[in-house]
């Protein structure tokens, strides 16, 4: 998957970090073409970040799994964001704890900025903020 963002508009023309003609290029028939605004970029990159290098790093560096990591941080970054929800199946009952999906860009960020910093307190200094200079 390539991502190319635009850099300016010009004349009511979007500019990016290479020609549109070489971008278009890329596409091969079965694929598609998506337009993002602005917000629901950086929250795509956002949800990029937090599920894929923040809870599998951590997930990987200790051995609790994904899920758990991920309930661990909400439950203890925006506890009242993440509040369990109580669903009944056969007469029993289940928490679950709601998905980010439900969060802001501006409550996304709270979360990975409020989790770097709890990680620093569980002794995860390793763990930094995202970084667009690091991104491959």
């Amino acid at each position: 998957m390539s991502i190319h963002r635009v850099q300016f508009i010009i004349d009511g023309e979007p500019t990016f970090e290479k020609p549109l003609g070489e971008i278009l290029s890329e596409l091969e028939v079965g694929g598609a073409l998506v337009v993002l605004s602005a917000s629901e970029y950086h929250t795509d990159q956002q949800r990029r970040w937090w599920k894929g290098v923040l809870l599998p790093t951590l997930a990987k560096e200790n051995g609790d799994s994904v899920a758990m990591w991920e309930t661990r941080l909400k439950l203890a970054v925006l506890p009242d964001d993440f509040a369990p929800d109580v669903v009944e199946v056969g007469g029993v009952e289940f928490q679950h704890v709601p998905s980010i999906t439900k969060l802001s860009k501006r409550k996304m960020s709270a979360l990975i900025e409020g989790a770097v910093s709890q990680l620093h307190e569980w002794g995860f200094v390793w763990a930094t903020l995202p970084d667009a200079a690091l991104r491959t």
